[in-house]
């Protein structure tokens, strides 16, 4: 009798057809047509054609995307001819639940109600167009709709005739000699957001008369308003030219003309949104210029109006007051962070009076996770991890955390012997204080931003049940800040670690004796470091010509982290300056400690194509050096690669180093310690990201790169040694497709892949085979992960 894998090598073809055949009829059912009513039909979206009559326009491609924006409803996700959303809506049926079961998981979760054509107004979205286009300064420019139907299936067609666009040629701003604002805003000019040669664009003009308003209100103006101002704008000056005057109104109220100073600052730091506690008048405690309003004594009052910068007497800021709220949300202790103003009841005079209220978020919580799959290490099993909360912990806003967390976790994969397991414990204790506690005096920058200083203890235990059991303890003490709302910094002066192993297996204990560089990396030992960190991610950002010019979505966005750790530098000198001794190992409690560089650079970017399609990529370089106290980097700052968050086509801390296969290398019958770690790490990563239906969302993906070892000492494993002439050749790469169930509070990830290239064999490509079991067996990798790989 032929097997499966027989038929599909000796009828390679007609098993091609066929699976082509079955998919085809498997799409054909998913259309959804049959479900529709007569007369009815799916919209299918809209194409924008362009027409230009005075010859070549640029911005064709950007302005059609633009356009897109504004055109309504959305078609209905399709994969190739099928709609597997509307499909899944209809099949569902009608749950017999309002909430909870499986067809309202089928109907509301993954499917989709159908778009028709009668949902589109094709006529009225013309007209919308064709205004956007004069906003956006194509005068003269018409569209025009044209609907294409065919059987049950509509489309429309927006035919856009264009013209060249009209541009700015001069900008006057306000000329008015008794203006009490005419120099405040002639100095604002060189900060604008409108220049000459400019495409003309409306909603740009807005957002200078927005930006003009903020910085006027920054000079004491409390009511002026940006309907105050007025742009005139001359089209008839020819040459498809536009000049633009801003002009204050005549008839502005007088009050909008003061400049208005603080009076009173009341704060009230336990108001209740349920309860009137303003009106109980608790104690009033005067301190710094505030009014300190409370009777519950949770909160030491300079913490709190130390970080407030509406100040009694001081002239009335926009910007000030956007400090003080960003400030006090910063502590982390409020829910609810709000400030009112109100005219003092004091005749003739131009001053307000400020109300803070601030709403505490509960001060003590208790939080239980049941995890069903591991963060980041291709391990699955169950974890349970507890965390307890205090906000305000010694009435400063600190924040103490409490977490304890278990795991039991799994990896079973046909390219290992036996099942890897795992089991770990895990206590930390941390305590956030809203503000640098430094011996010396720190110059910190920013306004907006509040630093927080960490003080860290944990105590980690690690079973590789049939290996090892790694016991750590912890303790840390840093700094973390903001230069803005992009880019952050970490620094950690003090991180002590103290590592010992233990419940070493005969096994394992004989790879030790036979490997003296992985016997190093195991010892017991002292990790005295300080540790480095620079955070930029430009998803984020507060420009607002930027925020204004990606007013869609952002298109283009990088995230790089970059870290370096130093340890046992110190230390050691101080030890070879005090202690003349020929020892090669200096020690502290009989141990010996840790000397080593260690730096990474992690660079990811992301290309949205459109608000479905994107492409991700990451690039991550690292490498450490162990020298002086040690020979060997510690087992845990090593660098591994391979894994669902990795190269997802090989199990995890598989690959290298170098050329070198443990998966070949050791014996199958035995339980195989794979983890294998180095010095040097490379690793890029490519990923194609699509939208399917509603919350389901898919991926194509190619991953490479490789580990490899800096010095020779290791004899144990050969071709790991790192060479600027071969290492390229040396990288593993896979590929693989996957499925992400996105439902914004958290992402379940299954990903498939397969091996293009091994280091120890070269490119494996030629080799693939799915109608093999043993091929699948050997090659295919199942990875289950929460989150994103990068």
């Amino acid at each position: 009798m032929q097997s499966r894998t027989d038929i599909y090598r000796k009828y390679p073809s007609s098993f091609v057809i066929y699976s082509i055949v079955f998919t085809i009829m498997l799409l054909t059912s998913c259309t959804a047509t049959k479900y529709l009513k007569e007369g009815e039909s799916f919209y299918n979206g809209a194409n924008i054609n362009f027409e230009t009559p005075q010859g070549r326009v640029g911005r064709k491609k950007i302005l059609a995307k633009e356009l897109h924006t504004y055109i309504n409803p959305k078609p209905n996700s399709r994969f190739f001819a099928a709609r597997p959303g509307v499909w899944l809506y209809f099949v569902a049926g009608t749950p017999k639940k309002k909430k909870g079961g499986l067809r309202n998981f089928l109907k509301h979760k993954l499917g989709q109600p159908p778009v028709l054509l009668s949902e589109a107004t094709p006529s009225r979205t013309a007209k919308l167009l064709e205004g956007q286009l004069n906003n956006e300064g194509y005068f003269r420019s018409t569209v025009t709709e044209e609907v294409i139907t065919k059987g049950k299936n509509s489309k429309v067609n927006y035919n856009v005739t264009l013209y060249r666009p009209y541009r700015i040629r001069s900008i006057q701003y306000p000329q008015v000699k008794d203006s009490v604002y005419a120099s405040i805003i002639k100095s604002l000019q060189e900060e604008s957001l409108l220049d000459t040669g400019r495409r003309y664009d409306l909603e740009r003009m807005q957002a200078e008369q927005v930006r003009i308003e903020e910085e006027v209100e920054n000079f004491g103006f409390y009511y002026f308003d940006d309907r105050y101002l007025v742009f005139e704008a001359d089209s008839t000056v020819g040459k498809r030219k536009v000049d633009l005057t801003l002009k204050l109104e005549e008839d502005i109220p007088a009050r909008a003309r003061k400049i208005f100073h603080l009076d009173q600052v009341n704060v009230y730091p336990n108001y209740s949104l349920s309860t009137d506690s303003v009106q109980a008048r608790p104690d009033t405690t005067r301190i710094n210029g505030y009014n300190y309003i409370d009777n519950k004594h949770f909160f030491r009052p300079e913490i709190i109006t130390d970080v407030i910068n509406l100040k009694k007497g001081n002239i009335y800021s926009r910007e000030a007051q956007e400090l003080t709220l960003s400030h006090l949300m910063g502590l982390g202790a409020f829910k609810f962070v709000n400030v009112k103003f109100s005219e003092s009841p004091r005749k003739d005079s131009a001053m307000l009076n400020a109300d803070i209220y601030l709403t505490p978020l509960k001060k003590k919580s208790l939080r239980a996770e049941i995890q069903a799959v591991s963060k980041s290490n291709n391990f699955v099993g169950p974890g349970i991890a507890f965390t307890f909360t205090n906000r305000n912990f010694l009435r400063g806003a600190e924040l103490f955390q409490l977490k304890l967390n278990t795991s039991y976790e799994v990896q079973i994969s046909n390219q290992t012997s036996g099942a890897l397991n795992s089991f770990e414990a895990g206590l930390e204790s941390s305590l956030t204080v809203p503000r640098f506690i430094s011996p010396i005096h720190i110059d910190y920058t920013s306004r907006k931003y509040l630093p927080k200083t960490q003080f860290k203890l944990a105590l980690n235990f690690q079973n590789r049940v049939s290996f090892f059991r790694i016991s750590s303890f912890n303790a840390a003490y840093g700094y973390t800040w903001k230069e803005s709302i992009a880019k952050s910094h970490e620094f950690f002066p003090i991180d002590l670690t103290f590592i010992k192993t233990d419940k070493k297996s005969a096994e394992f204990e004989k790879r030790l004796n036979e490997n003296p560089v992985l016997s190093n990396s195991f010892e017991d030992q002292f990790i005295l470091g300080t540790r480095y960190s620079y955070t930029i991610n430009t998803q984020l950002t507060e420009d607002k010509a930027q925020q204004y010019e990606e007013r869609q979505y952002r298109k283009h966005n990088f995230y790089f982290n970059g870290t370096i750790d130093v340890a046992g530098n110190l230390l050691n000198s101080v030890q070879r300056a005090i202690k003349n001794t020929e020892d090669s190992v200096y020690k502290i409690l009989n141990l010996p400690y840790s000397q080593y560089v260690r730096g990474d650079v992690d660079f990811r970017y992301y290309w949205a194509m459109d608000e479905h399609n994107k492409i991700a990529s990451r690039i991550i370089v690292g490498t450490g050096y162990a020298y002086g106290n040690s020979t060997t980097m510690p087992y845990i700052k090593q660098f591994a690669i391979g894994g669902s968050n990795s190269i997802r086509a090989f199990p995890a801390r598989s690959i290298g180093p170098g050329t070198y296969d443990v998966l070949r290398e050791q014996s199958s019958d035995t339980v195989r310690f794979i983890d294998q770690r180095g010095d040097i790490k490379l690793e890029g990563n490519l990923e194609y990201r699509f939208d399917l239906i509603k919350s389901l969302k898919g991926a194509i993906f190619i991953d490479a790169g490789n580990i490899w070892l800096l010095k020779k000492d290791d004899q144990e494993r050969p071709g790991g040694v790192f060479d600027k002439d071969t290492f390229l050749n040396q990288l593993a790469v896979g590929t693989g497709a996957g499925l992400r169930f996105d439902f914004s509070f958290f992402v379940l990830r299954v990903d498939v892949a397969f091996p293009l290239r091994r280091p120890a064999e070269g490119w494996v490509a030629r080799d693939i085979d799915f109608g093999s079991p043993s091929w699948r067996g050997d090659n295919i990798v199942f990875n289950i992960a929460i989150g994103y790989p990068f």
